[in-house]
């Protein structure tokens, strides 16, 4: 069962003659799109092949099952936020470097909320093994992006271990900002970076000559 749809009226997008790679991504798109604006169990691929202007049978070719698309969508979302980061400025300070850090997770965080905590959720899953590999993989690589932002280099088992802990505060931030409403943006701010910088420059260091 591909789950309802909700009710709002939608243009089919008209035919065009397109490569194999072109309606792939076309297809990919529409998908990232409506995983993005609904979440899973409200996107169907009848929907989806309707918002991309082809038949549903093409999405099985291209992708196999709804589940498949799914997880090919949160590979990519994690792929391009890895893309976005910028290389680390040595004219920042550690604060400064820390906000920016934390402002890059909120930017992403935020324009693509549902299908983060669709994955993160492995809503309509159960425990779904390839999924929790992509969303463990980003998380692994969060870490690392973030010892480059903040040009450690030479971490030890004991800083990525912090990083990994953080990485958990701050899916939990966000999802009180942007699901539970009970923090905004400039709070979840506030709350993310000053724990980072004291975990950089009190905590990790306690914890290696502790």
């Amino acid at each position: 069962m591909d789950g309802a749809t909700n009710s709002r009226p939608r243009t089919r997008a008209s035919y065009q003659r397109l490569s194999r790679d072109e309606r792939r991504d076309q297809i990919l798109a529409v998908a990232r799109r409506l995983f993005t604006e609904l979440p899973y169990a409200e996107v169907s691929t009848t929907a989806i092949a309707r918002e991309a202007g082809v038949q549903r049978g093409l999405i099985h070719y291209y992708f196999g099952t709804k589940r498949e698309l799914f997880l090919k969508v949160v590979q990519g979302l994690t792929e391009f936020a890895a893309v976005q980061a910028p290389p680390p400025d040595e004219s920042m300070t550690l604060p400064q470097t820390v906000e920016l850090c934390v402002d890059l997770f909120l930017d992403t965080a935020e324009a693509n909320a549902t299908t983060w905590f669709a994955a993160l959720d492995a809503e309509g899953f159960g425990q779904d093994p390839e999924l929790l590999r992509i969303v463990n993989r980003f998380r692994d690589a969060t870490v690392e992006y973030m010892l480059t932002l903040l040009r450690v280099r030479e971490p030890t088992e004991t800083l990525r271990a912090v990083l990994r802990i953080y990485s958990g505060l701050v899916e939990a931030a966000t999802r009180q900002w942007l699901q539970e409403k009970t923090l905004d943006r400039a709070q979840t701010r506030t709350l993310l970076a000053r724990s980072l910088l004291v975990l950089m420059t009190d905590i990790a260091p306690s914890l290696e000559h502790g």
